[in-house]
């Protein structure tokens, strides 16, 4: 193109090209660093870019200093302006956003070099010119081939560019590049020479038409890029400001976050990609003995023990060529190393994070020392504890067997023990019926007493033994208390009397859930601790409500119980009235079996007393809703059928493989007005009945008989001869809990021996 070009402007060209890549590659810069607003200050970016390399443009065109007058179309020149920005903000978006990469910056490199060509030829297209221009092809793809070059180079340096000085030599290098791209187009642009000196000798100004402008003088370049310069230096400024409040805003983040690192209580140390410790708060200092200045650059592998010491540079190199993750986001144990060489336990996690610029790694630990210390001592204590259940359980084995050993002896030495004893009752029995007056009945009387008092001894000591071996299991039944109670008054009555003691009952038609048999064992011993120990008044037996439950008590007015003594009473063998150790006045182990039987039962024992004035003991048993009983009819009997001449009361058949007891029981039966049929074994009773040809009103066997039958057996056998099933009476002294449990279960009443005369008696008689 004809024509020379103005230094000044073209020189300000120059500036103001790299003055705005400068402002832009600051701006895509603190773009890339900025968490929030990032798409801002890349729009900011674009625009400084586009407004550098249009007004460049612009100005270049009007550096040329043409013979002919120059106008510009108001419409193609702001287009071109558009154009600069557009495409400038799209490559900056496509790189930003698209990840950086080979394929993703030569795309943008190309469009936005493209972009810069059409906006360079739409300018010069904006030109008014009355000569047409006419562009040299290959100047035209030189320039092509610069923009592009320019566009990649300038978006690959946007964010490439860390420091000031990178950012200045990126934009003298994309100021010279978009420089050198607008005088290639403008070389690439000719006219007629001919028709120039015509035009330019014209009288006639240069024509102008609605949309178009003349433009001649160089104040207007200067003035655009003056302007354009300000704007470029306030985009700068406000990334200046922005920064200072950022360095700011990050001044007072690093403050708190070295405020709790410093002050956290386990140790925080951060190292980079390297291994390198970059961060060491004083928690580390603490554990590990170094000072923060001594660690911070150096290899945290001083702070690893073997083997983690000599692998850790090769994990790093491996985590950096593969990324697998060993120990990132995952705790573990691992032995740390003190700068004295100690080692210690520590639990570590580490976390990943970036700062923008480079991989850092925190890592959290924690000296386990103590936790480690109680595990062990934990885990010492489970083993002792271990041990000490082992040992528990072969002494509770021992025990066990030690009970069931308990139990046979028992078993074995109530049966042994008793039969003789029951054989002396019935022979004392027997003897006291025939020496009615003779001088010997005062020695017999005291014989009987002292037997009385040793089945009292035995039947106390082996109940105490039961009950401590667990062997007892209660019987568990609703049942009346009425006719209970009764059952007892009747049977002290006459004993009170004859001490001078009035016995009295409050009847009741309660009904209770528990053991019949345990409770009435229960209350007999209360109601001959209230005889024993009462000189004179009354004894009253009732029965009231309590709560839920009923409270059977037994009262006296007897020599009371003093309170510091009232826990004493109920432990064995313990009498507070009975220093000389009368056993008359019993063994002191009524009131331990009382609460043992009222433990086992569960019911609570109950004790109110004044000394001088008497005691009053409670046992409190469930209520239970009262039942109908059906009342049985015994059928009168026949006047026509008479009783055997040679008969009194009745015929008893007594089985018992023991001769002595066997020859005492029949004399005191025959004694009271039976006829007896004693035999030793079943077949024996059998043959004799089958002799007789009678049938029995009553049979007593002894469970334990000779060849290992039991009386259960021998009275089944009789009640086959006799066709019908009579009364029938089990005695034992065996207290194995299975033979009780196997009597009972048969309906046939148990007693136990040594049974007293008056019991045995009361036992025909109610069974007759």
């Amino acid at each position: 193109m004809l024509g020379h070009y103005d230094p000044y402007l073209v020189a300000l060209s120059v500036v103001v090209a790299s003055f705005g890549g400068y402002v832009a590659l600051d701006l895509a810069s603190h773009a890339r660093e900025a968490g929030r607003g990032r798409n801002g200050w890349l729009g900011a970016a674009a625009l400084a870019l586009g407004a550098g390399i249009w007004s460049m443009h612009f100005i270049g065109m009007m550096a040329m200093r043409m013979p002919v007058p120059v106008s510009y179309d108001i419409l193609l020149t702001a287009l071109s302006f558009f154009l600069a920005v557009g495409v400038s903000g799209t490559g900056l978006f496509a790189v930003a956003h698209g990840g950086g990469g080979r394929t993703t910056l030569g795309a943008a490199g190309l469009l936005t070099g493209f972009g810069i060509v059409a906006m360079h030829y739409v300018g010069m297209a904006g030109m008014r010119l009355p000569v047409p221009l006419v562009y040299d092809t290959p100047l035209v793809a030189a320039s092509v081939v610069i923009a592009v070059a320019a566009s990649t180079a300038a978006l690959w340096l946007a964010f490439r560019a860390a420091s000031p000085l990178q950012r200045l030599s990126g934009a003298l290098v994309l100021g010279a590049a978009v420089v050198s791209m607008h005088y290639v187009g403008m070389a690439a642009a000719s006219a007629d020479a001919t028709a120039i000196g015509h035009a330019a000798h014209a009288d006639a100004a240069p024509a102008t038409d609605d949309l178009g402008f003349v433009l001649s003088t160089p104040s207007l370049a200067v003035g655009t890029g003056v302007g354009t310069l300000l704007i470029l230096s306030l985009g700068l400024l406000s990334v200046l400001i922005d920064r200072r409040r950022s360095a700011e805003h990050a001044a007072g983040q690093e403050a708190r976050y070295r405020a709790v690192v410093d002050t956290a209580v386990d140790p925080i140390v951060v190292i980079d990609e390297t291994g390198i410790i970059q961060s060491f708060n004083r928690a580390a200092e603490t554990t590990f003995g170094y000072a923060a200045a001594e660690a911070i650059g150096a290899n945290v592998r001083i702070l690893m023990a073997e083997p983690h010491h000599s692998a850790h540079d090769g994990y790093m190199a491996h985590f950096r060529e593969t990324g697998e993750r060993r120990i990132i986001g995952i705790g573990r144990e691992v032995e740390g190393r003190r700068k004295d060489g100690s080692l210690f336990p520590l639990e570590l996690s580490v976390a990943e994070w970036h700062d923008g610029r480079q991989r850092l790694f925190t890592g959290i630990m924690r000296d386990i020392t103590a936790r480690k210390a109680a595990e062990d001592a934990l885990h010492r204590a489970k083993a002792e504890a271990e041990r000490a259940r082992e040992e528990a359980l072969a002494a509770r084995d021992n025990a066990e067997r030690a009970d069931m050993a308990k139990t046979k002896f028992l078993a074995a030495a109530s049966h042994d023990l008793r039969q003789p004893v029951q054989s002396l009752f019935f022979f004392a029995h027997a003897l006291s019926d025939r020496l009615d007056g003779h001088p010997a009945s005062p020695l017999l009387a005291s014989m009987s007493e002292s037997l009385n008092g040793l089945r009292t001894l035995l039947d106390s000591l082996l109940d105490v033994s039961r009950l401590d071996a667990g062997v007892v299991t209660p019987a568990v039944t609703e049942f009346a208390l009425g006719p209970l109670l009764q059952r007892l008054a009747d049977e002290y009555r006459g004993r009170a009397a004859e001490a001078g003691i009035a016995l009295r009952l409050v009847h009741t038609e309660g009904w209770t859930r528990s053991d019949p048999a345990l409770v009435e064992r229960i209350l007999r011993n209360l109601v001959e601790n209230a005889i024993r120990y009462t000189e004179s008044g009354r004894i009253l037996i009732g029965c009231r409500r309590t709560g839920k439950g009923l409270r059977v008590e037994v009262l006296d007015t007897g020599i009371g119980i003093p309170e510091n003594k009232r826990d004493e009473v109920f432990v064995e063998f313990t009498q507070l009235a009975n220093p000389e150790r009368d056993r008359r006045k019993g063994l002191g182990l009524g009131l331990a079996i009382v609460r043992r039987l009222a433990g086992l039962l569960g019911h609570e024992v109950t004790l109110r007393s004044r000394p001088g004035r008497g005691s009053a003991f409670g046992l409190t048993v469930p209520s239970v809703a009262p039942r109908q009983v059906m009342k049985t009819c015994r059928p009168a009997a026949q006047s026509a059928v008479q009783p055997p001449a040679n008969s009194g009361k009745g015929l008893v058949v007594v089985v018992e493989d023991d001769a002595i007891i066997l020859l005492s029981m029949r004399t005191m039966l025959e004694e009271w007005g039976y006829e007896v049929v004693a035999a030793v074994s079943a077949d024996e009773a059998v043959g004799t009945l089958t002799s007789l040809g009678q049938r029995p009103d009553m049979i007593v066997a002894d469970y334990r008989l000779r060849e290992g039958r039991t009386g259960l057996q021998a009275i089944r056998d009789i009640y086959g001869v006799c066709g019908v099933r009579v009364p029938a009476l089990v005695l034992t002294g065996d207290t194995d809990p299975a033979r009780i449990a196997e009597v009972q279960q048969s309906g046939h009443r148990l007693l136990h021996k040594p049974v007293a005369p008056e019991v045995l008696r009361n036992a025909l008689t109610s069974a007759a």
